[in-house]
């Protein structure tokens, strides 16, 4: 029960596409705004704010959506429509699927480009960290088991078609489901790359630990899942899960990756196999439930045209004015019932109703029988009707005896011609005249929500019927048993089993009845064809990403795409083999398919002009016997008509044809099928086309194309002659036409994506081959180039080959000799050069203790003279003044000596973590400023000198704590973080006075310093010493806010591999 209620003023407008692609690019706009001011949160302030912050906006807007037409009523699109997809309340169409699935996608981004950023809370006890590793592993299960589930929805519980061996069953749906299908994959990806870092961060990447946890989570897992109908597929769906957890170690994922890279094309090939069989499996699932459903039908003979054509005659039974008047006067009337039952049969009995055996029952309005010859009482067929019977709908039932003892009844009541009491009662019961399992009607005819299995997969499947073990029925090609024993038979009502290379479904109807569907099984070939399509679907979804993201970093600007858009050679020579092997595809594959409609055409034609042509014989030997007794003008009186719609309605089920007759002036006299014209498919004018050929141009015969509504068919018309005479127009319609041609294309494009997806892979094979052997070369010249050293000796290139990158050889091998000799003259001038200021430098520093130790001594020598009475006590000052200078003096020798030595490293794998800590330790107790160090969970191994590194840190510290006024508190955090391209970085911030910009760029030149002393080699020094170890050192300040100087450094293996 249900009712509907009508709220007076509420009017819904739509906006025309342009006002919706306006407000949909509005909405995009405003989540691009709060997704750069959470990105703005996120740097300033914590990443996790700025995700519940967006997650927030995002949650608020789709509630809106969902409870108001926001930002316009989106159910009046069919997409959000729950007639093609529905799930629940939050997933109500495809469309709502569309948006969360993006959604989710968006957000899983974000919050995966900040996670590296975001330090996991410190855990105490170890049982909190157990804890959260537990919820983190079950997460991942749970939300793999979400998704699969919502996979399994698409696939089962909607009207969206994923069957690629029949691509013309495929639509804009099946499109949209595809692209869902990819966001559901990369999110997934996302998702697990989050709760693998968490995992590795809480395991300190102590990955045997990791899988442990993960596997015991899994187990639990199924156990609680153990009465699970799909136990075996949630299994799998662990061992899958664990795997791609250790692949996911083994192989590090980055989205930024190129697309043309090994790793990126790995994550690629297995996304695409794992959507591919997860759909392959849930298909199979579909189809099941589709064979049962076809099996249940099979069991019940049940012909749905039938039943639509026998609702329509008993509308038409009770409104016949004829049969009203004879069941009014059926006390009086002189018509027996053998002309009431040819009335009927003539007017409404015919064409495909003909096919069947009817008989008429006719009972007064107190149930008992016109006529005597009625012997079946009124008691008997409402008994067979209502407890023997199936109702099918308004006064129809199905009844069934046996597999070939079965028939329709009809019970009508028929009013009096003035509407008024009921006269009598008519039943009719239509038994078939020969079993016939493959019957024959129009498409057009049916409705379209009627479904009809069979017509669907008729070509696919093959069946038997069995009768008491005897095999009554069969179709297509498979070689059933004659004979079924009860061992061949399961006790299930449905049971599926493979049987050599077929999947076979046994339906236990009945005691008696079983129907058996075999299907050829062609897994493989679904797999190969979904992994052909999937994969340039979720390449061409990244190809989009990867554009669009272009066009934000370059901010819509044509010069900055032009910078962007460098396309190295490797790059070149891939897109241009892909595009080659894409393009070879596309050329093939539309030549090939207009070959197939062509020839096709040609062959219907041809096949079509053969069949009117006989049929014409016949059809003008109807009229010349008419024509013997009668003009042509009276040649469609009504009892000629209900002759030649009989002999017409004969040879349409002879040849499984139907035909239509038009007059002189191209109106419709007869057609086979009426309901065409009754539901407004055929109209009773003759095609304006074919009428102009035939009756202007005089042609013997036309074919052409029509269509009725997206159905497209040949259509064959030919002049009916007597005696040179036209006097009426035949027409065949040809409705197998397209669904024959549909079949051939698709079996073609079905080996053509099999092979080209053959092709493809040995493509991107051999471009890697290629590219990697072309670049190559240029690596040796480029690896080459990279170690070009003034400082040492560079070694020339072999090469063999006369070709191009031989010439580039050759001028790199002169490039390299003339280099050696400018490099000896320039070594020289600096030599010199640097000599000469080391010597200047070395006597300015000298000079000046030199100065006060002069002069002490002179101011010593003139007291001497002058007998001074504190000779003793000065002559101790001045002691104390040389041997503080002296002091000095000996600092400066051992600075210089020092800058001089950096080359000569002595390198290990040291941790770095010891060496910051105890310094960390020792600055400790320093009065005047607050230390504080932030200890990676990560060891952090680096290859270089401990001496030169501790000198590295200890010149920073001091620098730090010098650079902090005596009036202001210190302030020190020293931080040590490792990147995820395998590098660490040690920040030193103080909350000094900062660096002017104008002493900025000469901070790392040797002999520059701020202070009122020192030789100005420290931080000199220390970028020597980072940079002899691979690594980089710089700096960021403000003036009267501090200054952070980083080092950043290559990470190693440590010596128990972590």
């Amino acid at each position: 029960m249900f009712y509907l209620h009508y709220k007076p003023g509420v009017e819904v407008r739509q906006p025309n596409l342009l006002s919706t692609v306006l407000r949909v690019m509005g909405c995009i706009c405003v989540l691009i705004f709060f997704n750069l001011f959470a990105s703005l949160i996120a740097r300033q302030r914590n990443p996790v704010y700025a995700f519940l912050f967006l997650f927030g906006i995002v949650l608020f807007m789709r509630i809106l959506s969902y409870v108001y037409p926001f930002p316009f009523n989106l159910q009046a699109l069919n997409v959000f429509t729950p007639l093609i997809y529905a799930k629940d309340e939050i997933f109500r169409s495809l469309g709502d699927l569309l948006i969360n699935v993006l959604l989710a996608f968006w957000l899983l981004l974000f919050f995966r480009a900040h996670v590296k950023t975001i330090k996991p809370p410190v855990l105490k006890k170890q049982w909190q960290v157990w804890l959260v590793i537990i919820l983190a592993s079950l997460l991942m299960y749970i939300v793999g088991q979400f998704l699969s589930e919502l996979i399994q929805s698409m696939v089962i519980d909607s009207k969206i078609s994923f069957d690629v061996t029949d691509p013309f069953s495929l639509n804009e749906y099946s499109i949209i489901g595809a692209v869902i299908l990819g966001f559901i994959a990369f999110s997934f990806l996302f998702f697990s790359e989050v709760i693998n870092y968490l995992l590795n961060e809480l395991t300190n990447f102590r990955r045997r630990t990791k899988y442990i946890f993960l596997a015991a989570v899994g187990i639990l897992w199924l156990l609680f899942r153990i009465h699970d109908p799909n136990i075996a597929y949630s299994a799998s769906m662990v061992i899958w899960l664990l795997v791609y957890v250790v692949l996911l170690d083994m192989l590090a994922h980055r989205f930024s990756n190129s697309i043309d890279t090994i790793p990126f094309l790995f994550w690629l090939v297995l996304l695409t196999i794992t959507t591919s069989a997860i759909l392959v499996y849930y298909n199979n699932q579909k189809e099941i439930t589709v064979r049962e459903r076809l099996a249940e039908d099979l069991s019940k003979q049940k012909d749905p045209y039938l039943e639509m054509l026998m609702n329509d005659v008993a509308k038409k039974i009770t409104e016949d004015d004829f049969i009203r008047l004879f069941f009014q006067e059926k006390n009086s009337t002189q018509l027996s019932k053998s002309t009431l039952e040819n009335d009927l049969r003539e007017k409404y009995f015919k064409g495909y109703l003909g096919r069947f055996n009817v008989s008429f029952y006719l009972y007064d309005e107190g149930g008992e029988p016109i006529y005597a010859a009625d012997t079946i009482s009124w008691y008997s067929f409402n008994r067979r009707m209502l407890v023997d019977s199936e109702p099918i709908g308004g006064d129809l039932y199905y009844n069934e005896r046996s597999f070939n003892d079965y028939s329709y009844i009809g019970k009508k009541a028929i009013s009096s011609l003035n509407g008024g009491s009921v006269t009598g009662y008519m039943i009719y019961e239509l038994t078939p005249a020969v079993v016939n399992t493959q019957r024959l009607y129009p498409e057009l005819l049916v409705d379209g929500d009627m479904y009809d299995p069979e017509k669907e997969y008729g070509t696919a499947y093959s069946y038997a019927i069995y009768d008491k073990g005897i095999l009554v029925a069969n179709n297509n090609d498979y070689p059933f048993q004659i004979k079924l024993y009860p061992s061949d038979v399961p006790s299930e009502e449905v049971t599926v089993s493979a049987v050599k290379g077929y999947s076979q479904l046994i339906y236990r109807a009945s005691k008696d009845k079983v129907v058996i569907i075999m299907k050829e099984n062609r897994d493989f070939v679904e797999f190969i064809t979904l992994f052909a399509y999937m994969f340039c679907l979720f390449l061409l979804i990244i190809i989009i990403y990867k554009l669009l993201d272009l066009l934000v970093k370059a901010r819509m600007r044509i010069s900055n795409i032009r910078a962007l858009m460098d396309i190295s050679i490797r790059k070149k020579v891939h897109g241009t083999i892909i595009f080659v092997v894409v393009f070879a595809f596309l050329i093939l594959g539309v030549t090939t398919i207009l070959f197939f409609i062509n020839r096709s055409e040609s062959e219907n034609r041809e096949r079509l002009s053969k069949t009117i042509s006989e049929v014409v014989v016949e059809v003008e030997k109807i009229f010349y016997l008419q024509q013997m007794f009668d003009a042509v003008e009276d040649m469609y009186d009504p009892v000629f008509q209900s002759r030649l719609s009989s002999a017409i309605s004969d040879i349409a089920d002879d040849r499984a044809l139907d035909i239509n007759i038009y007059d002189r002036d191209g109106n419709l006299q007869l057609t086979t099928q009426p309901l065409m014209t009754e539901k407004g498919l055929l109209a009773r004018k003759m095609h304006p086309l074919a009428y102009f050929q035939l009756f202007r141009q005089d042609k013997i015969q036309f074919i052409q194309d029509e269509r009725i509504g997206t159905m497209r068919y040949l259509s064959g018309y030919v002049p009916l002659r007597s005696n040179g005479e036209v006097f009426a127009y035949l027409n065949v319609p040809y409705f197998a036409t397209q669904t024959e041609l549909n079949q051939q294309i698709s079996n073609f494009l079905i080996a053509l994506i099999n092979f080209n997806a053959f092709i493809f892979l040995i493509a991107g094979i051999l471009a890697l081959l290629i590219t990697s052997s072309i670049t190559k070369s240029f690596s040796v010249v480029i690896e080459r180039l990279r170690h070009v050293n003034l400082g040492q000796r560079n070694d020339e290139i072999e090469w063999d080959k006369d070709d191009e990158i031989g010439a580039l050889v050759r001028e790199y091998n002169k490039m390299v000799r003339k280099l050696e000799v400018s490099a000896a003259r320039l070594a020289k001038s600096e030599r010199e050069g640097a000599w000469r200021e080391m010597a200047r430098q070395v006597a300015h520093e000298i000079k000046n203790p030199l100065t006060p130790m002069k002069l002490s001594i002179q101011y010593l020598q003139r007291a001497i003279d002058n007998d001074s009475p504190n000779v003793k006590e000065l002559s101790r000052n001045v002691a104390n003044t040389l041997v503080e200078q002296m002091d000095h003096l000996a600092n400066i020798a051992s600075d210089f000596s020092a800058f001089a030595r950096i080359g000569e490293a002595e390198n290990v794998v040291l941790l770095l973590n010891e060496v910051v800590h105890s310094l960390n330790d020792l600055y400790q107790s320093h009065p005047h400023c607050e230390i504080h160090f932030n200890e990676p969970a990560r060891l952090c191994y680096v290859f270089a000198d401990k001496t030169q590194m501790n000198r590295v840190f200890t010149n920073l510290l001091q620098n730090a704590i010098q650079a902090i006024p005596e009036q202001r508190m210190g302030h020190i955090e020293i931080a040590m973080e490792a990147t995820a391209d395998e590098w660490v970085v040690v920040s030193v911030r103080d909350n000094g006075e900062g660096i002017s910009p104008e002493v900025q760029s000469k901070i790392f030149v040797p002999n520059f310093t701020t202070k009122n002393s020192g030789t100005g080699l420290g931080l000199a020094m220390c970028k020597n010493i980072v940079e002899h170890a691979r690594g980089e050192i710089w700096f960021e300040t403000r003036l009267n806010m501090g200054t952070t100087f980083f080092v950043k450094l290559p990470l190693v293996q440590g010596p128990s591999g972590g």
